[in-house]
């Protein structure tokens, strides 16, 4: 695994982000179709499903690029605030391309399996659960690739750190809601 992460090369990051949006769509397909929200889009027209498809398409993609660029924001804070020269701007954002593209693969697949089992009717417990292992996952990851691939462990040790607080935020805000 280790020498994975130290020669990932384009080709990988192509390939996780396909696996990514095929993940992404099919999980946007169960959703809007096999098991709609009954309350929402039980009775509604196909045109409604559709369009609740294709908006959460678009939220596959934005969600890509944004949590990408958040990750990289961070970066560039760490690094200004710790000191530490700039790593190769290609090698960092495959980083965090990467870093979302997996997790979120993995973990949107659990979720597909877990709607598949219960039939659509995912209990709050278990998205929590799915929010909280994304969070520890991208943390893992992203420390992964700035130890191994981009060869700064304090660096890797800041923004792993950072990230996972920033995807724990939502969760803990929802828990005490």
């Amino acid at each position: 695994m280790k020498n994975w992460f130290s020669q990932v090369k384009a080709t990988d990051t192509k390939i996780w982000i396909i696996l990514y949006l095929i993940v992404g769509a099919v999980l946007s397909y169960f959703v809007a179709f096999i098991y709609p929200p009954k309350k929402i889009l039980i009775d509604a027209p196909a045109t409604v499903q559709w369009v609740t498809f294709g908006s959460s398409m678009i939220g596959v993609v934005l969600a890509l690029f944004v949590t990408t660029y958040i990750g990289y924001f961070v970066y560039w804070l760490a690094q200004h605030f710790m000191d530490v020269p700039l790593l190769d701007k290609k090698q960092v954002k495959r980083s965090f391309y990467l870093t979302t593209c997996i997790s979120d693969v993995i973990i949107n697949f659990v979720h597909l399996i877990l709607v598949i089992i219960t039939g659509g009717f995912l209990q709050t417990a278990a998205t929590t659960t799915l929010s909280v292992l994304s969070a520890l996952l991208m943390a893992i990851l992203i420390y992964a690739f700035f130890v191994y691939l981009l060869q700064n462990i304090k660096l890797g040790r800041v923004i792993a750190v950072v990230i996972l607080v920033l995807n724990l935020l939502p969760v803990v805000g929802q828990i005490l809601k």
